[in-house]
């Protein structure tokens, strides 16, 4: 599931990506709701994806960690803007930091692509992640059965995760306006 997870990460990425444009340009709260419940469950799929690529890394690399792989230290940085991201959009207040989340959640989200493609940045000699999809790796018909199963049960995970969490963005909002009308 560590494929699959990214491919999730990837598409919570994208959806902060389309849900942070269309806040900036309508100023709708909802999308801004989308965006912090995208980037939130996106960023527990990045850090399963740093964890499963470290303890397999650390078997099949006898390192948990190597700086000089570009996919690595590009995924590690798409992790802490997410995590700069998350921090941002759940200790500060909402009204002021929206602007400031959605900007910070294009600039991670655009950053997905150049960890897509970093691997390419070295030769074959000098890369340690594997190309195993790009490469034509997996021949025998069950490992693409299990390779989609586990994609669509993740990417399924991942949507629901996000619905959830919008859905309990909406009634924390909802909460915050009722309160502060209470408050006048």
């Amino acid at each position: 599931f560590h494929v699959a997870s990214a491919m999730a990460c990837y598409a919570a990425f994208g959806l902060v990506l389309f849900a942070s444009v269309g806040f900036l340009v309508t100023r709708n709260n909802k999308a801004d709701v989308l965006a912090i419940a995208a980037g939130e469950v996106g960023f527990v799929f990045c850090t399963i994806v740093l964890i499963t690529g470290m303890i397999w890394g650390h078997s099949a690399w006898n390192t948990w960690f190597r700086w000089q792989e570009p996919r690595l230290v590009t995924f590690l940085v798409l992790w802490l803007i997410f995590l700069s991201f998350t921090v941002l959009r759940n200790f500060g207040d909402p009204k002021k930091t929206a602007v400031h989340g959605s900007v910070l959640g294009i600039l991670g989200a655009l950053s997905v692509p150049i960890v897509y493609v970093s691997i390419k940045f070295l030769p074959q000699s000098a890369r340690l992640h594997p190309e195993v999809i790009e490469r034509g790796g997996l021949r025998d018909p069950s490992y693409w059965q299990a390779f989609g199963l586990s994609v669509c049960a993740v990417l399924s995970l991942c949507a629901l995760l996000v619905w959830l969490r919008y859905r309990v963005g909406l009634l924390d909002s909802v909460a915050r306006e009722s309160a502060f009308l209470d408050e006048e």
